[in-house]
């Protein structure tokens, strides 16, 4: 586990030292350290014929923005003419991330727009693990 919690937070494997963490720190995130991903949503006008490229190119831009990346994040892809619909939008979000918890799911998301290949545009969603101030 500690070989796939270090190849997702980008750190390199050489002489570091080892920081205890219990499984539930890595998969619920604390208040300490930066905010962590858990989710990933992405929504474009058409298919994507390579949502796993696009979704590693979110996940780097959330690393060199600080951000962690959840071992155990959750990614989802989908085809829509809806994006800009916010009502719509909140609807795919719990009940595509229901398991990250529905209380406070929306305000945990933050919504960016994106150009996929081929002109295919869209928006990406970004579930953290709490709020972001």
């Amino acid at each position: 586990m500690k070989f796939l919690r270090k190849m997702f937070s980008g750190q390199q494997m050489g002489n570091q030292p080892e920081e205890p963490q219990s499984d539930e720190t890595s998969a619920e995130g604390t208040e300490d350290g930066p905010p962590q991903v858990q989710g990933v949503l992405i929504l474009t006008r058409r298919h994507l014929d390579d949502s796993w490229g696009l979704l590693e190119q979110i996940t780097a831009l959330q690393r060199s923005k600080g951000y962690r990346i959840a071992i155990n994040m959750i990614s989802k892809a989908a085809a829509t003419e809806r994006f800009d619909d916010e009502a719509y939008l909140h609807e795919k979000i719990r009940k595509e991330f229901a398991k990250l918890g529905s209380e406070d799911l929306i305000q945990r998301t933050k919504v960016f727009p994106c150009q996929a290949s081929g002109g295919n545009s869209g928006v990406y969603c970004i579930i953290f693990d709490r709020p972001l101030s």
